[in-house]
């Protein structure tokens, strides 16, 4: 019901009557559906009125994704936050560990990773963009030369990356990413791939440090310890 993820995106919750106008139906057709996403776990209904949490609608956002709705139109009604843990679940629901706002000092000063996601192979760090619209071509060039460059600085903070649970960093490549909301004009940009959300499943069984195209930055030992993390 992606309509209902629109309307509970501001508030977290919509009337029956609200829904029913929305999709033209009537209020009991909107009470049956609500009743079985309730009873999934999907949605908490006080009367007439159907709350979803934070969790609920990410849930629903990516059930629906799965039953076949418009990923693009499901992804637009995420907000930023939930967004971002739309991000993690597909992530960690692909056998990656993740971590977010990872914070740590460089020769020029502070710097953050929205969030960073490896296996066994790779060490993916994402800049989530939550764009309503696609990038220009020079817009796109300049976010991912800021990505690399902060990948760079990353790669020498072993402590960091240790700290955050990835203790063979030694051993993995390092791959910036950028995630958006929306399909990129751009695929690829300075090496960065840059990929819509509702498109990290395909991104993910595709990518390889192996990638003549990708820019990869290997992890380096030496990094000093980080007094913000």
């Amino acid at each position: 019901m992606p309509k209902l993820l629109e309307l509970t995106r501001d508030h977290g919750n919509a009337t029956f009557h609200d829904l029913a106008e929305s999709l033209h139906t009537n209020v009991d057709n909107v009470r049956s559906n609500l009743t079985d996403l309730a009873n999934e776990g999907l949605a908490t209904i006080h009367g007439e009125i159907v709350e979803l949490s934070a969790i609920q609608r990410v849930t629903l956002a990516e059930q629906l994704i799965l039953r076949g709705s418009d990923p693009h139109r499901i992804t637009r009604t995420l907000n930023w936050k939930e967004f971002e843990d739309f991000a993690v679940e597909t992530l960690e629901r692909n056998d990656f560990r993740t971590a977010k706002h990872v914070v740590f000092k460089s020769s020029i000063g502070r710097r953050e990773i929205d969030l960073l996601a490896w296996n066994e192979s790779f060490l993916l760090v994402i800049d989530c963009k939550h764009w309503s619209r696609g990038l220009t071509y020079s817009s796109a060039r300049q976010v991912a030369k800021a990505q690399v460059e902060r990948t760079k600085a990353l790669a020498g903070r072993l402590d960091v990356l240790g700290k955050h649970g990835l203790t063979n960093a030694e051993n993995h490549m390092m791959i910036p990413v950028i995630l958006c909301l929306n399909d990129p004009r751009e695929g690829i940009s300075e090496g960065v791939p840059i990929v819509a959300v509702s498109r990290v499943i395909s991104f993910l069984y595709s990518v390889s440090p192996a990638d003549e195209s990708l820019r990869i930055i290997p992890c380096e030992a030496g990094g000093r310890q980080s007094k913000l993390t």
